[in-house]
Parts: C-alpha cells; sequence; structure tokens
C-alpha cells in the first residue's frame, strides 16, 4: 500500500559509498556508480509514525440511497524496519518489513445510519508487508533498482492469513544514470496498488542537489519535495506534493464472505522538518492538506466501474509525528 514506487530509491541511500555524504564519487570505468547525490539525508532504518487526519465531511452514494456524517478523526500508525543483506560493490539487497493500521472514527457513532459508516466506524484497517530491495550498480554511469513487495492489506484477522483475497503483490523497477554528484536519473515501470486499484504505471526519478544545502527530490507520479538542510546536515526542511493511496480487503457484512474493495487515494501538499536528536536518532514533523481522490467501494480491484459505494470526502488538515533511526556518521567513514 502507500506510494509504492516512492519507496524504492530509499534504498538505494542504505549503500553509498564508504564515505556517503561526506564524499560522494564520480561513476568512472573502475568505481561503481553511486545513486545517492551530495546533500541527501542518511537513510531511514528504523521508523515510527503517528498521523492524525481531523474533522472532515463525507458524502455517500449508491444503491440503497445517499448518506453523509462527519468523520472526526482518521487515526494512522506506522512502523518500518529496513536493513541490508548483501552490500558487495556490484551487488546490493536489502529487506524490509511495514506494518500500518489506520481507523476511522465518526461523530455522534451511536446515531449512524448507513451501513457502510457502520462498519467502518473503529475497525482497524491493517497492512503488514514485506519487502525486497536490489541495486545493481554498473563500472559505467548506469544503475538498476529492483523492488518486490507482498503482504496482507485490509480487516483481515488471524484465520485471514491463508486466504488470498487479503494478499497484495507489487514489483517496480528502473534503469538509472548518474550525470554527476549532483545530478540523477532514472526511468521504470511499476504494477502495483500504490494509487489505490491494481494498476501498471510509469516512473520516472529526478534527483538534482543544487549545492550542499537545496535540492530537489522527485519519484513521479508518486511525489516531488523541495529540500533544504542547514550547513551540519542537522536539520531537513521540506516542501511536498505527493500522491498517497491504499486499497483494502474488506467485508461489509460480517455474517458473509464476501468482500469489497475499498479503493482509496489523495494527494497532500505538505511541510516538514526532521531534526536530529542524537547523531543516529531523528525526529520529524509535518503538517499540511489533504484533498480525496477516490474513496471508493467496489466488487473488484481493478474494475473501475465496478462501483459499489462511492464516497467524496471534504479536503482537511493532516499532520504527523515520528522518530526513526539513521546509520551513525561513524558507520559511514
Amino acid at each position: 500500500m502507500f506510494k509504492s514506487a516512492a519507496c524504492i530509491l530509499l534504498f538505494a541511500l542504505i549503500f553509498q559509498t564508504s564515505h556517503a555524504q561526506e564524499t560522494i564519487i564520480n561513476c568512472t570505468d573502475s568505481v561503481f556508480c553511486v545513486p545517492g547525490v551530495v546533500g541527501l539525508p542518511r537513510s531511514k532504518g528504523i521508523v515510527i509514525k503517528r498521523e492524525l487526519v481531523r474533522d472532515y465531511l463525507i458524502r455517500s452514494e449508491s444503491d440503497g440511497g445517499k448518506a453523509s456524517a462527519e468523520i472526526r478523526r482518521n487515526r494512522r500508525w506506522e512502523f518500518k524496519l529496513r536493513a541490508p543483506i548483501i552490500l558487495k560493490d556490484g551487488f546490493k539487497m536489502a529487506a524490509g518489513i511495514k506494518y500500518y493500521v489506520e481507523e476511522f472514527n465518526f461523530e455522534n457513532p451511536e446515531s449512524l445510519n448507513f451501513p457502510f459508516y457502520q462498519n467502518l466506524e473503529d475497525r482497524s484497517l491493517r497492512s503488514i508487508r514485506g519487502d525486497i530491495f536490489i541495486v545493481k550498480p554498473t563500472l559505467t554511469n548506469k544503475y538498476y533498482i529492483l523492488r518486490l513487495s507482498g503482504g496482507l492489506n485490509g480487516d483481515y484477522s488471524s484465520e485471514s492469513f491463508a486466504k488470498s483475497d487479503f494478499f497484495k503483490f507489487s514489483i517496480s523497477s528502473l534503469m538509472g544514470w548518474k550525470k554527476n554528484d549532483y545530478v540523477s536519473y532514472a526511468f521504470g515501470v511499476a504494477f502495483s496498488y500504490g494509487f489505490g486499484r491494481r494498476s501498471v504505471y510509469p516512473i520516472i526519478v529526478y534527483n538534482k542537489s543544487f549545492n550542499n544545502k537545496w535540492g530537489i527530490e522527485s519519484i513521479l507520479p508518486a511525489e516531488i519535495k523541495l529540500r533544504y538542510s542547514t550547513l551540519n546536515q542537522k536539520n531537513y526542511f521540506y516542501a511536498k506534493a505527493e500522491l498517497h493511496g491504499a486499497n483494502y480487503s474488506v467485508r461489509l457484512d460480517e455474517a458473509k464472505e464476501d468482500l469489497v474493495y475499498l479503493n482509496k487515494s489523495e494527494v497532500r501538499f505538505l511541510l516538514s522538518w526532521e531534526r536530529e536528536i542524537h547523531d543516529w536518532l531523528w525526529f520529524g514533523v509535518e503538517g499540511g492538506l489533504r484533498s480525496n481522490i477516490n474513496f471508493d467501494l467496489s466488487s473488484d480491484s481493478s474494475i473501475r466501474t465496478d462501483v459499489v459505494i462511492e464516497n467524496s470526502l471534504n479536503q482537511a488538515l493532516v499532520y504527523n509525528f515520528s522518530i526513526f533511526v539513521v546509520p551513525p556518521r561513524k558507520m559511514l567513514k
């Protein structure tokens, strides 16, 4: 879930040269190509994030009629762990795991009379996913990146783990070029549920650092952001726009086995600040505006016309807090 392409290049940051940020070597015929550019922060190995979206209206339409209600809050928790497995000059591999859960709480839940709202109230929608990241540097200015991901998404229980209805799989691949220490770009394709429905779409990655402080990071169509860091690289500030999505398998009727699919996608405009607490320990705060694109229920995870309940959500403010672990500087020297 979530913008699957947006995690791909983060893996490459784990495997910068032994000098990491301090010295990034240009790609030559005697040195393996390093995808990173000057000014990028150290990669996040462990992330714990808490997010909240508050006070917005949902309107729904189905064969059973129309309804509306006020969502008091949409709470989200996220835990991510990523670590290297193979670290060779010409081949890098890492594995990761992500657990994500969100809940919706309505204003005056006891007065809800629309079945979808009643089922959504305080229900845990979860995602547990495993990832494999592979980077293949070359002795030219090219590099290759592959990401494989699979896991469960929805209101699954312990009895659901063996059921394929909750399983989602995605794959993304990229071929990139490093022009110099300040410019790196790549092109590829992804198959995923990153924007709400199962789909195949192109990926364009472009990273450019204007100097040690300012830079642009983009993984289109998932994310584009402007980066600023202080000279000591203990503070990072971002202004960004991103697409955020998920596809959950859910039951509207607990007495039946039939599943429907909640196709969820939104665009976000955010400002964020990341600050070093201690060499390897950081925190982040982020806030901005979320605008809904899709929040429909369908009887199929890929057919756009097979909508069971069509929903629209008002714009809302979103903010989150995170704490994360990065490699200590002494490990990168």
